[in-house]
């Protein structure tokens, strides 16, 4: 008997070795030419994977073109593509991975520490001196804050200067920025803050109630007592008062000054809200005085009566809010309403 099955031929590839390069400007597809003997081809397979047609490669006639895209993911070393067909012997192609890339110099800065007193007549700006080794400077961050060009720093060339005005709204202790690069690990430098100013002799104290003691109301309504203890004036102008509190609702909010010995129209308020939220004040008010509002003699007192509110009279709670007092009626000393000359406190303490 006869056989007369026709013998079946295996389909070929040519090359069956290749190389490619990761390097982004060196990149480049892979185009194969089959031999097909009457077979078509099926799947390209690397180990168990299956390439996605379309998109790992495509097939044009008897071309097939692996794409870069899909040999720029692969391990530097050898990839082995298996061809297989309907019919016949599968095909391996052998790919050398490799990556002339050249290495990411790193950029480094000079000096990695500095410090930086906050005292008015100390206070400096401060020269970074950078290396780029080809990279460019992007960004300068303090924790996630990016400091603005021009303003908190400039650059000249290849050195950097940190403002002294934006140094000097910096923290005491250790302030962190970092330096982020086109390329390469980002930089530090640590600055210490110190604040060298010697303490005013200014002696001043806060005795303080509220004029409202309900849980919860639409005007927050503290009544200050400004003591100058000391043996000399105290100017005004120079003193802050504060009052921590949450608000409750964000919301815009209004200062009133009720009636003062120094006249109203000489007391200001400014609302501060905290960086950092406190479990007792997320804001203060802070009091001040106007250069019309004089001094307070040596051993003298004023009274400060203010109001606060919601610009839409929503509700503060005042219960647990850290300045609020929800006990007294009259005039006490109270700690929690702190005070500042020139910056400094003085009296009393600020939430932790």
């Amino acid at each position: 008997m006869t056989d007369t099955t026709t013998p079946v031929s295996n389909s070929t590839i040519t090359p069956t070795t290749a190389s490619f390069d990761k390097k982004t400007a060196n990149q480049a597809d892979v185009a194969l030419t089959m031999t097909l003997n009457g077979n078509t081809l099926s799947t390209i397979k690397n180990g168990t994977a299956t390439l996605v047609a379309g998109t790992d490669y495509t097939v044009s006639g008897s071309t097939v073109t692996i794409k870069k895209s899909y040999l720029a993911t692969q391990a530097l070393g050898t990839t082995t593509l298996t061809f297989s067909f309907s019919a016949g012997a599968t095909q391996s192609l052998a790919v050398a991975v490799t990556d002339t890339t050249t290495p990411v110099s790193n950029s480094t800065i000079t000096p990695t520490t500095a410090s930086f007193d906050k005292k008015t007549a100390n206070q400096a700006d401060v020269a970074v001196t950078m290396t780029l080794n080809g990279n460019t400077l992007s960004t300068i961050k303090n924790g996630t804050a990016t400091l603005v060009a021009g303003t908190d720093y400039t650059v000249s060339g290849s050195t950097v200067t940190i403002k002294k005005s934006y140094l000097a709204t910096q923290a005491l202790g250790t302030t962190t920025l970092s330096f982020e690069f086109s390329a390469g690990a980002a930089q530090s430098l640590a600055f210490t803050i110190a604040d060298t100013t010697v303490a005013p002799t200014a002696a001043l104290k806060v005795q303080m109630y509220n004029g409202t003691l309900s849980a919860s109301g639409n005007t927050l309504n503290p009544k200050f007592k400004l003591v100058n203890t000391s043996t000399s004036a105290v100017t005004l102008s120079d003193v802050k008062l504060r009052y921590y509190y949450t608000i409750d609702g964000e919301k815009p909010q209004s200062f009133f000054c009720d009636w003062s010995q120094v006249g109203s129209a000489n007391v200001t308020g400014a609302f501060v809200k905290l960086p950092t939220a406190k479990a007792d004040a997320d804001y203060y008010f802070e009091i001040g005085f106007t250069s019309a509002a004089g001094s307070l003699a040596a051993g003298g007192s004023i009274d400060i009566q203010v109001r606060v509110s919601k610009e839409d009279w929503t509700n503060y709670t005042q219960t647990g809010d850290y300045s609020f007092n929800a006990v007294d009626t009259n005039y006490v000393d109270w700690s929690k309403a702190p005070v500042y000359v020139s910056g400094n406190l003085i009296w009393g303490s600020e939430p932790n």
